[in-house]
């Protein structure tokens, strides 16, 4: 059974030009709010995360903005971060005080190090710097045929994490800037 509804051009005439005019606004606050959620995924990430430069999450994140379907979408890359990003060298006092390398210190998550005393760093095949590490007494770290390099997250694995955590400001943030613009 179908149900047909006749006689009323003008009210379907009359929706289509609020959504007409209303298009501008809510595209506008969509883009802005896209922007917003883009720039606090950002500075959660690399708040939370022991990446050592912020502009190393930001070039991983991707903003699209559609204003036909009225759409935005904020997205990072989903490969993983080699251990060099989170690591700062560690060293001890050797023989005759000289300063002896002692693996490195990896900060994956901010404020909370930890210490891999047989980490080792060597370039990779494309000038990256790759992280091995051995246990104590391995010398089998001079053949690195066979060994797996140590990678951390990756900027998409990270704001996977915080993502339910954004939302709220984001939607407070569209709502905002939607009133501002509907005016």
């Amino acid at each position: 059974m179908a149900l047909t509804i006749t006689g009323f051009e003008a009210v379907d005439r009359e929706l289509k030009r609020i959504r007409a005019a209303q298009a501008p606004a809510i595209a506008s606050a969509i883009e802005d709010a896209a922007k917003f959620g883009n720039q606090l995924a950002v500075d959660g990430v690399f708040n939370k995360y022991g990446f050592k430069s912020k502009s190393y999450v930001e070039q991983h994140f991707s903003v699209s903005i559609n204003p036909k379907t009225l759409t935005a979408s904020v997205s990072a890359r989903m490969r993983a971060s080699t251990l060099t990003r989170f690591a700062s060298p560690r060293y001890k006092v050797g023989k005759r005080s000289a300063r002896v390398a002692a693996g490195f210190s990896v900060n994956v998550i901010r404020n909370k190090p930890v210490w891999f005393s047989g980490a080792f760093t060597v370039l990779g095949r494309n000038g990256n710097q790759l992280m091995f590490s051995r246990k104590k007494g391995d010398n089998s770290w001079r053949d690195l045929k066979g060994q797996k390099t140590l990678y951390g997250p990756s900027v998409a694995g990270s704001f996977g994490y915080m993502r339910d955590d954004l939302e709220p400001p984001i939607i407070a943030h569209l709502r905002k800037k939607y009133g501002h613009y509907a005016k």
